[in-house]
This record gives C-alpha cells, structure tokens and sequence, in this order.
C-alpha cells in the first residue's frame, strides 16, 4: 500500500508545480498590485474599490495584473477540470501531464474564443462601452472566485486518502460560488441589462452557452 501511494505522489509530481507557478504568481501579484488585490478578495462584498480602476486604466483586460490573473485562472480552471476527469473517468487514453496539457489548452481556447466574440458582438450592435463594464465586472468575479477554490483545490490534491469526498466539496463550492457570481452580476447590473435586453440574451447564449458545451466536446 505504501509503495502504490509513493508512486501516485511520483506520478502527480507535476501538479505541486502548477501550485507553485500560481503561488508565484500570487506572490507577484501581492508585490506589485497589493491594493488590487485586496480589493479583488472583497470583490463579493463590496466592487466599489475594484470598480474605480475601470475609469483609471488605459488597457482593462490586457494589463499586467489582469494577465497575470488570467494565468492563474486558467490553471485553476484546468486543475478542477482534471480532478473531475479523474474521478468521473471520461477520458482515460492520455497519461495524466498530457491529459492536464489538452484542458488547459481547451481552457485557453474557451476563454479566448468567449473574449473574442464577446468584442465581435460588442462592435456588431455598437456597445463597447457595455460590453467593457460587463467583462471587467464578469472577470473580477472570477477572479475572486478564483482564490476561494484554491484552497480547496489543494486540499483535493493531497487528500487521496478520503476517496473521492474532497472533490465532491471543492466542486459544490465552485459550483456554489459561480452561482453567488451570477446572481450578484445579473443584481448589479440589472439596469444596464434591461436597457440592452436583446443583447444581453444574444451575449448570454453565445458567450455561456456555446462555448461550454465546445470545451465539453474537446474534453470528453
């Protein structure tokens, strides 16, 4: 038993270096964006703080604080999306490294594919200006999001132990949390929707929907 463990921690070797890479991350992050990122923690609470960098920065989404949250997104992202592969078994054809490499490129690919279109959208029906409240104020949600799974992510790491009951938590949690995301988004944005109706449902489709069920058909 002891030695099976020993070669299931060998073998998963490379996710305490995706941990690290996004302790590094963070840790770059608390250096140089202190503030920011203290006001991204509270984001949940209060989006004031967060809300008065959207008229102070030049680039909203292609800064460096948003790049480097971006990265630890996607591995965050990425990281759950393997721990449900390995308990669900929907693909067991590549080693585990490949496996993590193909989400986290589909994860890419999804984030990508929703930004991009989301712009399209935005310039088609002549919103730019929503379209940029709505996407900062989607990605900070997101962000703090973020740093509440981790913890729990961690902990479904190393806890193989208690079978497949950390996972389950984690993802009742993120689960819980995308939820708490959407209703205070949908609450707080709730006049600059019923004034864009129409694109709103054309964004919610086309940027929610779609490009799930595109991630779920590379994945599965």
């Amino acid at each position: 038993m002891f030695e099976v463990e020993n070669i299931t921690y060998l073998k998963n070797d490379w996710i305490t270096y995706v941990f690290l890479v996004i302790l590094l991350i963070l840790s770059v992050l608390k250096i140089l964006f202190n503030d920011r990122l203290i006001n991204t923690t509270t984001f949940f609470l209060s989006k004031k703080n967060v809300f008065s960098y959207f008229n102070k920065e030049k680039q909203l989404f292609f800064n460096l604080f948003q790049v480097l949250f971006f990265i630890v997104q996607f591995l965050t992202f990425s990281l759950l999306l393997y721990f449900l592969n390995e308990f669900s078994q929907f693909n067991t054809v590549y080693s585990s490294l490949k496996l993590f490499f193909i989400i986290a490129i589909s994860v890419i690919i999804y984030f990508s594919f929703r930004f991009l279109l989301g712009l399209f959208l935005a310039y088609i029906f002549d919103l730019n200006s929503v379209h940029k409240k709505i996407t900062f104020s989607k990605i900070n949600y997101f962000n703090i999001l973020t740093l509440c799974i981790l913890p729990f992510l961690v902990f479904t790491a190393y806890s193989q132990n208690l079978n497949d009951l950390p996972l389950k938590i984690t993802f009742s949690i993120f689960i819980f949390l995308l939820i708490v995301r959407y209703t205070l988004f949908l609450a707080n944005n709730k006049k600059l929707i019923i004034n864009n109706l129409f694109y709103f449902i054309l964004y919610l489709c086309a940027l929610e929907i779609v490009p799930f069920v595109i991630i779920l058909k590379l994945i599965i």
